[in-house]
């Protein structure tokens, strides 16, 4: 006898059809454990229901396994039927049929990518109930705080800070210390270097660390400063902190004051030295040069130099 679906009064069931039926129910067990127990000879395709799980599962003959019935899938999409709702939800009921759960993005498994101004991510707009938009690279804002400052630098009411490290070391001599200066990518920092700074900017040559200790970072138009006989120059200059101390620092503030009046052969100040104000001789043949080269006083330029020998 063949198993049928629809069965009436009288109906023969032979060992056949029985056996059909048996394997065609749905089963319930105490526990996963319970269920591969009891069901031995399962067929391919048989149902039945864990209780601790909650779950139900199929044998499937071609791994020889209980598998979850509905097996496993990844969610493309979620829609919002529930009036009053945006973005996604699910997970715990609350009062009214709505739902409430929270999206948690692991970012360890994804590969790494270079960002362009087309990317885009993912925002929630507060101006607009928090929906959830996209927006680009190239379309974030700015701080108010940021777009002030660089507000300012256009209208020329704020002046650019280029950052340079100072560190004292031997001059290889191993008995004269003299000060390093480093800036952007350098590493270890240049003895005595020479450098053209621009007028309307500011030079802020940092001093906290711990080998400027007791070497105060000066300036003079005379070699060798206050040891020569000569004195400290102090306009646009502003000194924070004690060398070799933390965010110490000292800034030169380079424009047409630091500068003064013109003579007959150049700049009024036309040069100018750094020098340790306790030990003589760290500067060593330093000099700023407050005006180009061969400018032969012609007054202020493009590429107006300061040279940190």
């Amino acid at each position: 006898m063949t198993y049928k679906g629809n069965w009436s009064t009288g109906d023969l069931i032979d060992t056949t059809a029985f056996q059909e039926l048996v394997n065609s129910a749905v089963y319930s067990f105490a526990s996963l454990s319970a269920l591969t127990t009891a069901i031995s000879t399962p067929i391919d395709g048989q149902i039945a229901f864990a209780q601790d799980t909650e779950l139900y599962y199929r044998w499937d003959a071609d791994s020889s396994a209980w598998t979850l019935l509905l097996g496993g899938a990844d969610i493309t999409a979620v829609t919002i039927t529930t009036a009053g709702t945006s973005g996604l939800a699910g997970g715990t009921t609350a009062s009214g049929g709505a739902f409430s759960s929270t999206l948690i993005v692991d970012v360890n498994g994804l590969s790494s990518v270079t960002p362009t101004t087309a990317d885009e991510m993912l925002v929630s707009d507060v101006t607009d109930s928090n929906n959830k938009k996209k927006i680009t690279l190239n379309d974030l804002p700015i701080s108010s705080s940021t777009q002030t400052a660089l507000d300012s630098i256009t209208a020329g009411t704020s002046t650019l800070t280029i950052p340079m490290t100072v560190t004292v070391a031997d001059d290889g001599s191993g008995s004269q210390n003299v000060f390093y200066i480093k800036g952007g990518s350098d590493s270890a920092g240049t003895r005595s270097p020479s450098l053209d700074l621009a007028v309307g900017f500011k030079y802020k040559f940092d001093v906290s660390d711990a080998s400027n200790s007791g070497h105060p970072l000066k300036f003079s138009t005379t070699k060798d400063g206050t040891h020569a006989s000569g004195s400290a120059f102090t306009t646009n200059v502003t000194t924070s902190g004690t060398a070799g101390s933390t965010n110490a620092f000292v800034q030169l503030e380079v424009t047409p004051e630091t500068i003064g009046v013109s003579t007959p052969t150049g700049a009024g100040t036309s040069t100018l030295y750094y020098y340790c104000s306790s030990h003589s001789g760290m500067g060593g043949e330093s000099a700023l040069s407050l005006y180009p080269a061969g400018g032969g006083g012609g007054g202020l330029a493009v590429g107006l130099a300061m040279a940190l020998g």
